[in-house]
């Protein structure tokens, strides 16, 4: 029997206040080197300057305490 591996994906949406590409650069590193996010982006042309993140976990509280520390304004985006 073949088994597969399900892992379950959770999009969290931010708004911020990187907004250049210079900023996205010197946060890049610090999201890369979360083994929880599987992928992300930043919005620049958006008003809220929005990260988009894919993670293995929905706590968006890491990755607000992480963008803080770098020295951005984050905070979630709900509906």
């Amino acid at each position: 029997m073949n088994e597969e591996k399900f892992t379950q994906e959770f999009v969290l949406i931010f708004r911020t206040n990187i907004n250049s590409k210079r900023h996205v650069r010197s946060i890049s590193h610090l999201l890369d080197g979360q083994t929880e996010i599987l992928k992300w982006n930043i919005d620049l042309s958006d008003i809220d300057k929005v990260l988009r993140i894919e993670a293995r976990q929905p706590d968006c509280r890491p990755v607000i305490a992480l963008v803080q520390q770098a020295g951005y304004a984050c905070e979630e985006l709900t509906d």
